[in-house]
């Protein structure tokens, strides 16, 4: 749902975050964030665990942030992620200006797909080397990367991201167990 007619900045919103607790801003145009509902949730905490197992039980590496954590680019755009992965650690004090290399969504009926494509391409257009869009209704993973390719990967089919994030993979179905 939009909320202001006129534009915001970040610098608007970080003078006042009580008041903006629960929002967006969308170059600009401040969109108010629904609460999650339990699937979203538990799906969230699923990779969330898939991830955080892999790291310190399969010799992974990096951190995992999650819990709606937020994100800015530039003075009009500031979001609320699901689920970002870093091979380095953030600054534990401040919002992170630049994406981290996974950034992930999850879909839920209430997000236009319009912004949320928007907030894929800032994504990906500030570093992320692959933003996840799962779509439970679907029981889908949507990946996209920097060269502007996307693929769909289905319930029975396992993921393995590459180089950048060597030793992962996601076997689609466990995040809709």
């Amino acid at each position: 749902m939009v909320v202001a007619s006129k534009k915001v900045t970040v610098e608007e919103m970080e003078k006042n975050p009580e008041r903006w607790e629960r929002y967006e801003l969308y170059q600009g145009e401040v969109i108010e964030m629904t609460y999650t509902k339990p699937r979203h949730a538990r799906i969230l905490s699923k990779l969330n665990f898939l991830i955080n197992e892999w790291i310190y039980r399969k010799s992974g590496y990096g951190k995992t942030y999650t819990g709606e954590a937020g994100i800015k680019f530039g003075e009009e755009s500031k979001y609320c992620f699901d689920l970002g992965w870093s091979d380095k650690d953030l600054d534990e004090d401040e919002i992170p200006t630049v994406s981290l290399p996974l950034m992930v969504e999850i879909i839920s009926d209430s997000n236009p797909m319009e912004k949320m494509l928007e907030k894929v391409e800032d994504y990906l257009t500030h570093g992320a080397k692959e933003v996840w869009l799962v779509i439970p209704s679907r029981k889908l993973l949507q990946v996209y990367k920097p060269d502007g390719t996307s693929i769909f990967y289905r319930e029975n089919d396992t993921y393995t991201p590459g180089e950048w994030i060597k030793g992962f993979e996601l076997e689609i179905k466990e995040l809709f167990l």
